[in-house]
């Protein structure tokens, strides 16, 4: 446990305005080095008539001062997530991410436009909503198996970190490689309505087996004060 965790909280509302006004209560509310916030793609390439340019409403979120991962989850052409990476970079995004299913060859590409920046790049290992039996359709072996090949595609191609389920991380055997785990789930949360997450831990679990940073989504979102809940997890992984 340490000082430099971190909590991303997750920015899952429907509309821009809503995720604006979660975030700058939070930065208003609570006062800590120790989260930020994750933006979804449907955040940032949101459609609607009334929706503010990517650039000029990530922009307002990074005003609030907080560190910014942006979630893009990219698996496209070389030049494609080059683009969107320098453009994260710009704007000053922390994490951007993509699928190490990409291949090699562009995560270097990807990595190396990030060179001289701030901004690290993630790859993916399995979604935590993934079963033992998702793993064995899509990748004819078992999730820890899936876990571990995905895992390795990302550090040997350059990435800086990789995105793991809680609950894996301690079969990767990692030390120097940073590590982010989503579907966290406290002790304490009990809205299990709506959850469509297979693969979860506690926050204390995730950063005890191995994760620096961690996203939190409804459990904050959902609490009846979500400055109180983030104030919550913060002090479990301290």
């Amino acid at each position: 446990m340490g000082k430099n965790n971190l909590v991303y909280v997750a920015l899952d509302y429907d509309s821009q305005d809503q995720n604006l006004d979660f975030a700058r209560t939070l930065s208003h509310e609570v006062d800590s080095n120790q989260y930020g916030f994750k933006l979804n793609l449907d955040a940032v390439a949101n459609f609607s008539p009334s929706a503010l340019n990517p650039y000029y409403f990530v922009k307002q979120v990074i005003g609030l001062g907080k560190p910014v991962f942006v979630d893009m989850k990219m698996w496209n052409g070389g030049r494609t997530m080059e683009n969107v990476a320098k453009g994260c970079a710009d704007l000053g995004i922390n994490i951007v991410n993509m699928y190490p299913h990409a291949g090699g060859k562009f995560i270097g590409r990807v990595r190396n436009c990030l060179d001289g920046t701030d901004t690290k790049l993630f790859t993916l290992t399995v979604l935590t909503h993934y079963t033992e039996a998702d793993t064995q359709r899509l990748y004819s072996c078992s999730l820890n198996e899936a876990v571990r090949k995905l895992a390795r595609i990302g550090i040997e191609s350059g990435a800086d970190g990789i995105i793991v389920p809680g609950n894996q991380i301690g079969e990767l055997r990692l030390s120097a490689t940073e590590i982010l785990s989503p579907g966290i789930r406290p002790s304490w949360f009990e809205d299990k309505k709506d959850n469509d997450q297979e693969q979860t831990v506690t926050p204390y679990e995730a950063i005890n087996n191995g994760a620096r940073y961690i996203v939190v989504g409804s459990p904050i979102r959902k609490s009846s004060n979500p400055s109180k809940a983030l104030e919550r997890i913060i002090r479990e992984i301290s």
